[in-house]
């Protein structure tokens, strides 16, 4: 279960030991190879969906080698990732004959990360550290940096991986890259991940890496193009096919990312994120049908409380919407009303899909609920606003903002869509005022917004002058 383990079950060493357990009778099997290798083929099961002849495989080599701590690793960690069994998980890691195992201790720090226990595993870890063998010590650096890292614990993964002596080995700079690619340090992981590519360039985990650096980066063509050079190695690797569905939907490429998306849920059926995916992609597209469709298959994959279903019912919603079926989508809405979420927002989100339908008036009452609920909040009144303003009513969202900062003259948010109103409205000085606070607060919505005003590739922050030099030219001031 290493972070490299799919590129080696497509490497030639492992198809021929697949093929020799395969070919071989059932006694063979267990005396030809070695507990390690019949271990990896299990795990080649699990992850292509075998879990039963997975735990088969396992459960024999228990039985030809007892105290093994091959199988047993992989029972204790089945424990913890499929039922969160820490009981269980200890007695198989207890089962493991030789206590001075490198993997006995990882398996034991594993165990306390998963109880949330990340400084008992470390100072476990720096226990062990002390007394293991000098050429062991590189090894166990970087294992322990690896293992708190799949646990998302980065500073004392890079506490861990600052140990390590050889700072030129592939390992090493794995660990690094994943720590660079953790913190942020885009720029790093991406060099890294290159020069680990120039030395395996058939690596799927490598190219999908880099990806997603390249991804957070803005890269985003580049993410696309690594992308594919790993669904080039691995049709069915889904993690290639879900970065350059992102990539694509990132670019508003909607209908190719579908594809991806779809190709990623046929590997992923279970994955409620892929089912999420597939439906508000399928409702960019106005394909409400299909979008509900999904969006129900999500709804039931997920935990009953979880806040991601705030997003699936909203989506469901306006889906039904779309379709003219406003009944059905106040009632999913509904369903909102248990889950940890602010109820005034679920409110203005009913009114603004009544508003986008031109039920204003409708929509007015679940405004008015929501402010009266909510003592006013500025941040409530400025959502009514900008779902006022989008759905054509100009006049009646600059009230809205109006009073919103004649109230809340500290409140900054929302000037780009104030803004974006008062130019509809021709209010020119109200204009430039807002579109000054604007530029220094909300760049990004004003660019949105309003960049259609203003030549292509020009920062926000130049919109103003940019703005005032030309209104000056034109007379209006």
């Amino acid at each position: 279960m290493s972070y490299n383990s799919e590129d080696y079950f497509l490497s030639n060493d492992f198809k021929a030991i697949l093929k020799n357990f395969e070919e071989a009778d059932d006694n063979e099997r267990y005396t030809s190879l070695d507990p390690d290798e019949l271990v990896d083929i299990a795990e080649y099961y699990y992850n292509n969906g075998d879990t039963g002849k997975a735990e088969e495989i396992v459960n024999n080599v228990m039985s030809f080698y007892p105290g093994n701590p091959a199988p047993l690793l992989f029972k204790a960690r089945m424990a913890l990732i499929e039922s969160h069994d820490i009981p269980k998980a200890e007695h198989y890691a207890e089962q493991i004959e030789d206590k001075t195992d490198l993997e006995y201790f990882y398996i034991k720090a594993e165990i306390m990360l998963v109880e949330k226990q990340a400084a008992r595993a470390d100072m476990y870890l720096e226990d062990k550290f002390a007394e293991i063998d000098e050429d062991d010590k590189d090894y166990f650096t970087i294992d322990s940096a690896a293992l708190f890292l799949d646990y998302n614990e980065t500073d004392i993964a890079e506490k861990w991986l600052k140990r390590c002596y050889d700072k030129e080995s592939v390992d090493y700079k794995e660990q690094s890259a994943r720590i660079s690619l953790e913190k942020g340090d885009y720029e790093k992981s991406k060099k890294l991940f290159n020069e680990l590519i120039d030395k395996d360039p058939y690596s799927t985990q490598y190219w999908n890496s880099l990806a997603s650096s390249q991804f957070f980066s803005n890269n985003i063509e580049d993410s696309i193009q690594s992308s594919e050079y790993s669904i080039a190695i691995n049709p069915k690797n889904s993690v290639a096919l879900l970065n350059k569905a992102n990539g694509l939907y990132n670019l508003g490429n909607y209908g190719e990312a579908l594809k991806y998306y779809l190709r990623y849920n046929e590997l992923c059926p279970d994955d409620e994120n892929g089912e999420m995916l597939i439906g508000f992609c399928c409702m960019l597209l106005e394909k409400y049908e299909l979008a509900i469709k999904h969006l129900e298959k999500a709804e039931k994959l997920l935990p009953p409380q979880a806040t991601s279903l705030i997003d699936v019912y909203k989506d469901w919603a306006f889906s039904l919407c779309r379709l003219g079926r406003l009944k059905e989508a106040m009632a999913i809405l509904d369903k909102t009303e248990n889950l940890d979420c602010d109820h005034n927002d679920m409110l203005v989100y009913r009114g603004n899909l009544l508003a986008g339908c031109g039920l204003l008036t409708e929509a007015r009452t679940y405004f008015i609920q929501a402010l009266t609920n909510s003592g006013y909040s500025p941040n409530i009144l400025m959502k009514i606003a900008i779902t006022v303003f989008e759905s054509g009513d100009s006049n009646y969202a600059y009230k809205i903002f109006k009073t919103l900062y004649d109230i809340h003259k500290d409140w900054k948010k929302g000037y780009a869509y104030f803004a974006a109103c008062c130019y509809d409205l021709g209010k020119t000085d109200e204009f430039m005022q807002c579109l000054k606070t604007a530029t220094g607060h909300s760049p990004k919505e004003l660019q949105m917004l309003l960049g259609k005003l203003f030549p292509e590739g020009m920062k926000p922050e130049d919109y103003y002058k940019y703005m005032l030099d030309k209104i000056k030219k034109e007379g209006k001031i």
